[in-house]
């Protein structure tokens, strides 16, 4: 059986604290965009180091939060795309008038919602 040597601890050790680090980085940066939501939750934690990469701990919760969960990102999925569009068209006049993507992004994730939002097939009519 190979034995590290010291050196090999220490780089090991070092690559670890890293990846310890960037979980708890993770994990704080998506519980503050969660609350900027209205969005908690309680079992989000930095799991360790895995494989020498941070790992987070997302945790169970009801159907009800992941379909919140699913709107909000859903609406900042668009609002990334749309400011994408912007930046990228080549005559700015030319796009259509929209609120700026963030304040269009924070509308949608503060209306109050009664029924899910599917964020994965296009609604259909009814038959």
């Amino acid at each position: 059986m190979y034995e590290l040597t010291y050196t090999e601890r220490v780089q090991y050790k070092r690559r670890q604290d890293t990846a310890y680090q960037a979980g708890e980085e993770a994990v704080t940066n998506l519980r503050a965009a969660l609350a900027l939501a209205a969005l908690t939750l309680p079992s989000l934690s930095n799991d360790g180091p895995v494989a020498g990469h941070g790992f987070v701990r997302l945790g169970g919760c009801n159907a009800a939060f992941a379909n919140r969960l699913a709107e909000v990102v859903a609406a900042g999925a668009h609002a990334l795309q749309y400011q994408q569009k912007v930046v990228t068209a080549e005559k700015p006049q030319e796009a259509p008038a929209a609120p700026d993507p963030v304040v269009a992004f924070l509308l949608a994730v503060r209306r109050p919602t009664r029924t899910p939002v599917r964020v994965d097939r296009i609604p259909t009519p009814a038959h």
